[in-house]
């Protein structure tokens, strides 16, 4: 600590430290191998790969144009996948683009 009571960086990383180390130990001890939570996890992982397939897809295409192509064919050959991922881009970029 300084003169003042603040707490120096070392203080905030010791800290962080010890949380991240028992946050650790319960998983290991209560969750690791804990079979309802394994399948409620999963499932978890699940549904969430299921609602952002799309998006990633439209990603993954939107990334290939800027390598390959140019991002005003993109815009013209997928406007629905463009608009899927707008929420990436500020107003002014999707007006200048639009």
């Amino acid at each position: 600590m300084t003169e003042d009571g603040e707490p120096t960086h070392i203080d905030t990383l010791q800290k962080y430290k010890l949380r991240l180390e028992k946050k650790r130990d319960v998983y290991h001890t209560r969750y690791k191998y804990d079979k309802e939570f394994i399948n409620k996890n999963r499932e978890r992982a699940r549904s969430h790969y299921h609602r952002n397939k799309e998006k990633q897809q439209a990603l993954k295409l939107y990334r290939y144009y800027l390598r390959e192509k140019t991002k005003q064919e993109f815009i013209d050959c997928h406007p629905e996948k463009f608009i899927m991922i707008s929420d990436r881009f500020t107003e002014d970029e999707i007006d200048a683009l639009i």
